[in-house]
């Protein structure tokens, strides 16, 4: 194939200059402006942060966080220290029992102060983990003060497992594992992700898609 060289781009000449996607030759013109590509399928245009995931075919094909079911058995204690407050607050105030009052407000500020925390646990664990799998990469986003993003290569991933408690499995949620020959991210974990197996075989089906692309375009050439 012959190799392409920048041109002057002129008001009257728009500039188009051609992308490799897996079959097809599509005109970043085109996929700017939303027009059909030469497959004939219409391109949706890209915002400007988004071109750098996009180019040579790559879309976005999953996206995921730390799934709020982690967090349904804290929610059930909270919701019996908030029913017991209720009660004891029901017969010091409601009936008048005095005697009840200094166990009523002890029961409510364990609550209170139980509640505060599970709230910063759920808003930091949801932050704190962010993943985005592509046709081409895995990204792992982690830290909540400190955030960090590390991306695989499909093509260096070499095995998949899961890891479930009992009570993750009941919900649906656990963390896949992924093993790649990345040197500095030779194991990382997607934590606490709902539809763990599914995800696995998403992961799986993209890195083998991934694997054959490029033995088959390194046999063409």
């Amino acid at each position: 194939m012959a190799m392409l060289t920048d041109e002057a781009v002129t008001e009257s000449t728009p500039r188009v200059v051609p992308v490799r996607t897996s079959d097809v030759i599509v005109a970043a013109d085109a996929t700017a402006s939303g027009l059909p590509s030469a497959s004939g399928t219409a391109v949706a245009p890209q915002p400007a942060e988004d071109l750098a995931v996009g180019i040579e075919g790559e879309e976005t094909v999953w996206e995921g966080r730390y799934s709020l079911r982690n967090f349904l058995g804290r929610s059930l204690v909270g919701g019996l220290l908030a029913a017991i407050w209720a009660m004891l607050a029901f017969d010091a105030w409601g009936l008048g029992r005095e005697s009840w009052e200094f166990l009523a407000i002890l029961f409510g500020i364990g609550a209170l102060v139980f509640w505060v925390h599970l709230a910063y646990q759920l808003i930091r664990a949801s932050q704190s983990h962010h993943y985005r799998l592509t046709t081409r990469r895995l990204f792992v986003a982690s830290g909540f003060f400190h955030h960090r993003v590390d991306q695989i290569e499909l093509l260096r991933i070499k095995d998949l497992y899961i890891q479930q408690s009992m009570t993750g499995s009941w919900l649906g949620v656990g963390t896949v594992f992924v093993i790649s020959s990345e040197q500095t991210l030779p194991r990382a974990a997607l934590v606490g992700i709902d539809e763990p197996e599914r995800i696995m075989d998403l992961i799986w089906h993209h890195t083998r898609l991934e694997q054959d692309r490029k033995t088959t375009k390194v046999e063409n050439v």
